[in-house]
């Protein structure tokens, strides 16, 4: 993607998400990824990027949504 540097070391690629019934969508163009905060009862906080732009975004999501889990070692 445009503008990108990965100076985080954090190769991320763009695999969608799953909605509760199954289907995936945006595969290929967008990354999503939960945090460990919840935003509410029903949601959670979420980061995303795109193939088009160098930004992370910062948003939330139900948390039926299939978004992508990142695990860190400690």
């Amino acid at each position: 993607n445009t503008g990108a540097t990965n100076e985080t070391g954090f190769t991320a690629l763009p695999g969608g998400y799953r909605y509760d019934f199954g289907t995936f969508v945006n595969v290929g163009y967008f990354g999503y990824w939960w945090s460990a905060t919840e935003y509410g009862a029903s949601s959670a906080w979420s980061r995303a990027v795109s193939n088009s732009f160098s930004n992370v975004y910062r948003s939330y999501g139900i948390k039926e949504l299939g978004f992508s889990v990142r695990c860190l070692r400690d």
